[in-house]
């Protein structure tokens, strides 16, 4: 008796033990499908991240020719090709002390100084009176916009400087007429001579009306450094001086707002291509700038790639827009300014001296007396505490800002899409959640149901 109660007590165990390790193993799948749901959570909630990306988005500008601006100098004189010597490099810089660029100078007889103001005058288009002649020439320098535009023939910028600087000075001389082979002492053409002799005066000051030398342009032509650079700048801005003349027509810029339609996906609302169009033939290029707008609006291309605002070619067309969550309970608005660009018609501006020279005063001394005041312009007179002193007058020249002036014409207008029905993107992410959660309960059901042991009693 005691026999079989033994045996059916390892029986029971035997069986518990079973039923424990079935247990365990179900708890342990249970663990599993729980890291496996977890995990496909975390994917869904990945995929859901991406749903209404963002992306960001920055305007270009133009920025026009100052008005104004006082000069600045430099100290560090150059010689480069023969004894033609600069002993300053001039540039422009706002009232701020902003440095804007190189300065050039127009008329090399007459003075430059730092820290003075310079007004902004006529275009080289213009036809500008070459004063003191006997019959009021006048002369235009188109050409010194190409000499502008290829200012920087080395990696050197003093270097481009003093080359500039000799081309500028040349070109002026080709379109007042004089001769490379002549000297003039005056703007009249019958003023030519080959002498050097006056060249400069007893202070050094350079005489002549043309602004190099028969020899400084036979020096330029014979140096095998720099020469030639000097000379291509001069005969490509001859040669294209009639480029920068001509009138291609209106400077008219065109967006038909009306044939602009909307779409809407899941992730934006966008307008249909916008390409600008012009009556000119040289229309070249635009730029759009986002004035205001309801939302982050983008600027992107045909194929819905982020374009560069600051320069789009006037064959290619651009859309605009704005991710859905920002238009959630508002329609899309937009104000923007497509500003057009056009080749050849570049422009540079003369600045003027404000006031047209400068004086300074100069104390007499046994070395230098009243006598020795002479030179155009100058006066004896008396400074503040009464002394006599000799008021120096030096006329200021003409000033060329390094910097080049493009025609633009702004548009600015309005685009507003009409009401248009948002799709709900919450539902997306709610419908994927969803999706995981019963994917959770019936891995958890089936694994219950499969591990149910096979000779359980039925009761």
């Amino acid at each position: 008796m005691s026999s079989k109660m033994n045996q059916k007590a390892q029986i029971k165990r035997s069986k518990t033990k079973r039923n424990i390790d079935k247990m365990d193993k179900a708890m342990n799948d249970v663990k599993k499908i729980g890291i496996i749901s977890c995990c496909l959570v975390a994917i869904l909630l990945v995929i859901s991240i991406f749903i209404n990306p963002k992306e960001s988005y920055a305007a270009g500008f133009l920025q026009q020719l100052p008005d104004s601006f006082t000069s600045g100098m430099s100290t560090s004189g150059r010689t480069l090709i023969s004894d033609i010597y600069l002993p300053n490099e001039f540039y422009g810089q706002t009232s701020s002390g902003e440095r804007l660029s190189f300065i050039y100078c127009m008329d090399r007889r007459l003075g430059m100084i730092g820290n003075h103001n310079y007004v902004k005058g006529s275009s080289v288009k213009d036809q500008t009176t070459l004063t003191g002649s006997s019959d009021n020439r006048t002369s235009d320098y188109p050409g010194l916009i190409y000499i502008l535009q290829n200012d920087e023939p080395t990696s050197d910028s003093s270097i481009n400087y003093y080359l500039t600087q000799l081309a500028v000075w040349w070109y002026i001389d080709r379109a007042n007429g004089f001769s490379d082979t002549q000297n003039y002492t005056t703007y009249d053409l019958s003023s030519a001579t080959t002498s050097e002799e006056n060249k400069f005066d007893d202070g050094g000051n350079y005489q002549f009306y043309n602004n190099l030398s028969a020899a400084d342009k036979q020096a330029i032509r014979a140096d095998s450094t720099y020469g030639q650079i000097v000379v291509n700048l001069v005969e490509g801005a001859v040669a294209n001086e009639n480029a920068y003349l001509v009138n291609n027509g209106n400077q008219d810029v065109i967006v038909d707002t009306n044939s602009v339609t909307y779409t809407i996906t899941n992730d934006y609302v966008e307008t249909s291509l916008i390409r600008p169009i012009s009556s000119n033939s040289s229309f070249e290029s635009y730029t759009v700038q986002i004035n205001s707008s309801v939302g982050n609006v983008e600027i992107v291309d045909e194929n819905d790639n982020p374009i560069a605002s600051n320069s789009i070619s006037a064959n290619q067309g651009f859309k605009l827009r704005v991710p859905i969550e920002d238009v959630q309970n508002e329609n899309f608005k937009v104000n923007i300014t497509i500003v057009g660009y056009f080749a050849d018609l570049y422009d540079a501006f003369i600045y003027n001296p404000n006031p047209t020279y400068h004086e300074v005063q100069v104390g007499f001394t046994e070395d230098y007396t009243e006598d020795d005041c002479t030179g155009s312009g100058n006066t004896v007179g008396e400074n503040a505490e009464g002394e006599r002193v000799c008021l120096v007058h030096t006329e200021l020249q003409r000033a060329l800002l390094g910097l080049i002036e493009r025609p633009t014409t702004p548009l600015t207008f309005d685009l507003e899409a009409p009401t248009i029905p948002t799709p709900d993107t919450s539902s997306t992410s709610f419908l994927v959640y969803g999706i995981g959660t019963l994917i959770v309960i019936a891995g958890i059901v089936l694994i219950v149901v499969a591990k149910r042991p096979k000779n359980a009693k039925k009761k």
